[in-house]
């Protein structure tokens, strides 16, 4: 009983944190933004969200190699998510690395080929050098 007493206490405490760390991403205050999502992410290690998140945080940050790590574990958790799979695309947009990107696109789009912000990042990424 204390085991699971301790558990759900433990998953309480990680959704505060991921949630904290997306209000503080919210108001642009990054840096704590990303030590609250890396609060999460250790009451939460199997939760993909609290890795999105933290890797978002990290992109945010321009730490773009950390954010990768932290995409593909969320992709690992939850390879489902559209939104993963378009900050993947950011980040990858954002170092130069087209085709990656582009091929990251298309996984959020098969997922939702509705979502935005993967449309517009597509048509960018189209129209680069």
């Amino acid at each position: 009983m204390e085991k699971e007493t301790n558990e759900v206490l433990r998953q309480q405490q990680g959704e505060f944190w991921l949630d904290y760390s997306q209000r503080l991403s919210t108001a642009i205050r990054y840096v704590e933004a990303l030590a609250a999502a890396e609060r999460a992410v250790t009451l939460l290690s199997a939760h993909a969200e609290a890795y999105y998140v933290r890797g978002t945080c990290q992109a945010m940050l321009a730490h773009y190699d950390a954010a990768l790590a932290d995409f593909d574990v969320s992709l690992q958790l939850n390879a489902q998510d559209a939104a993963t799979w378009d900050g993947k695309a950011w980040v990858l947009g954002i170092l130069g690395r087209k085709e990656e990107a582009l091929a990251a696109i298309e996984q959020a789009l098969a997922l939702d080929p509705d979502y935005f912000e993967a449309l517009k990042r597509k048509k960018r990424l189209l129209a680069m050098e």
